[in-house]
């Protein structure tokens, strides 16, 4: 009998189970006689139960369709309930014939009928209703048993503790699993309404949206369509993000791909350069966080295009550039000016003594410059200035060595070597100038243009001074002047060399 009852049972499961699942699609289609409609599958279903049924004394079947008229009551309201207890009825007088178990039959599911669409209609709470419906079927249950065992001296034990137990058991079990069908559902409806909320948002999002898993993109908004060089949002669907992205970024992008995805609770914001699905370049600001999409872990990308934003940047950082290259350099020679040479000077005078390198100051002018103005003129004073710093520049070690315009028509330079290079340097300067061949007739020394240099060495030290330094080259610069320009002097604090 318990196997049967269990069969019974498990029927009743199985068909709570797909009603719940049908009762939305039912109040769609049928939303003016969802009642009747309920009513009618739960009185179908009442004949199956009763079909697979438990004969017990003689003429009297056992089986759960109370619990399906408490069902119907439950979904579908007082109609509902009346209509399963007719289906009920009808078949039980009509397959088995009017008869005394019939008749109990009838009356007890009259009862169930009206008590339960009542109880549903009037009492809110969930667990009290099925409770007293529960209750009202156990009643209904025992006083059949006892009538049994009054009229024909059947005994109560042991079917009926364990028909009761049944019921109570089978109604609470089944007042539970409604319970969680309904809070599942809940949690579905709610998941959809906040999707639906989040797809709205999205879409209606001034920035380019777009959610990805594994680089994979599985929803996007017009704008990032848009934004990406596409028609339409739905040929971003299924592409990879690292198509999108310039090739020699791609590995960078991936690394830092990878790092984002071990930290799930972090919100990165970027700056990328990408190639748009039509082929053009644009700028992006991007912020990507973790989100949950469908059920799974994804990345939510929400991105702007700040291509107007970097052209503006780029022209400010080439503007800034610029000025910061006109403040260092010498207006009419185009090489450093005295301003930048003192920060070079102080930087490299640290540098060198710190790792206790030597130094070297090469400083020189041009001789008897005023003669050479007004013999030519000034635009052509000008010129020579411009072509003897050229010359220099070009002579000195660009990734090392540093010149600049100290004034008038006196130069200076900084070397990264001792005094013999310096002074092979300082040399070279010399003859370089003097190949040029520039003519200066009235300067005394020579028909062409010729420069004296002054140049200093030393491993700088705390009991010297930069400015000691500067002094020393230009004492040799003086030097060189007074004996007879044209060639290079060496500064040295203990004696003076001459070359």
């Amino acid at each position: 009998m318990i196997k049967d009852l269990f069969l019974n049972f498990s029927l009743f499961i199985f068909f709570l189970f797909g009603f719940h699942r049908l009762q939305n699609i039912l109040r769609q289609k049928f939303p003016n006689k969802f009642q009747i409609v309920v009513g009618m599958i739960h009185g179908i279903f009442g004949i199956i139960l009763i079909l697979f049924g438990i004969h017990v004394f003689e003429i009297n079947i056992l089986d759960f369709r109370q619990l399906a008229i408490i069902s119907a009551a439950y979904f579908g309201g007082f109609r509902a309930a009346i209509i399963t207890g007719m289906i009920i009825v009808a078949f039980r007088l009509s397959y088995f014939g009017i008869n005394e178990g019939s008749i109990f039959a009838f009356i007890t599911i009259s009862i169930n009928v009206i008590v339960s669409g009542f109880i549903s209609k009037l009492v809110k709470n969930y667990w009290f209703k099925w409770i007293y419906m529960i209750l009202c079927v156990m009643i209904l249950s025992s006083s059949f048993f006892f009538y049994q065992h009054i009229k024909y001296s059947h005994q109560l034990f042991p079917i009926m503790p364990i028909c009761e137990s049944f019921i109570l058991m089978g109604g609470l079990f089944i007042a539970v699993f409604i319970s969680f069908l309904n809070r599942n559902e809940e949690i579905k409806l709610a998941l959809k309404e906040s999707e639906e909320r989040y797809r709205s948002l999205i879409e209606t999002s001034p920035d380019g949206i777009f959610v990805h898993k594994n680089g994979i993109i599985m929803l996007a908004n017009e704008k990032a369509g848009t934004l990406l060089g596409t028609e339409k949002s739905k040929d971003l669907i299924g592409l990879n993000i690292f198509h999108l992205l310039d090739p020699n970024l791609k590995s960078k992008s991936f690394d830092s791909f990878e790092i984002f995805s071990h930290f799930r609770d972090t919100i990165v914001q970027k700056d990328n350069n990408y190639t748009r699905l039509d082929g053009k370049a644009v700028d992006l600001s991007f912020s990507e966080s973790n989100i949950i999409y469908e059920t799974k872990e994804a990345t939510m990308v929400v991105f702007r295009d700040i291509s107007e934003q970097k052209n503006t940047e780029r022209k400010l950082q080439q503007a800034n550039k610029l000025l910061h290259q006109l403040s260092i350099s010498d207006g009419l020679t185009g090489i450093p000016n005295r301003r930048y040479f003192e920060e070079m000077y102080k930087l490299k005078w640290e540098e060198a003594q710190a790792s206790q390198k030597p130094l070297s100051l090469i400083i020189f002018d041009i001789d008897f410059f005023k003669k050479f103005n007004d013999s030519y003129g000034h635009l052509e004073g000008d010129k020579c200035l411009k072509i003897v710093a050229n010359t220099v520049s070009k002579t000195l070690d660009i990734t090392s060595d540093f010149c600049a315009r100290f004034g008038g028509e006196e130069f200076i330079g900084i070397c990264d070597t001792d005094e013999k290079g310096a002074c092979i340097i300082a040399e070279k300067i010399r003859k370089s100038v003097l190949d040029l061949k520039l003519p200066n007739m009235n300067s005394g020394v020579n028909q062409f243009v010729t420069i004296s240099i002054g140049v200093m060495s030393l491993v700088p030290n705390l009991s010297i001074k930069m400015e000691d330094a500067v002094d020393y080259a230009d004492k040799a610069l003086y030097t060189a002047k007074l004996n007879g320009r044209n060639q290079v002097h060496f500064y040295h604090i203990d004696n003076e060399i001459f070359i």
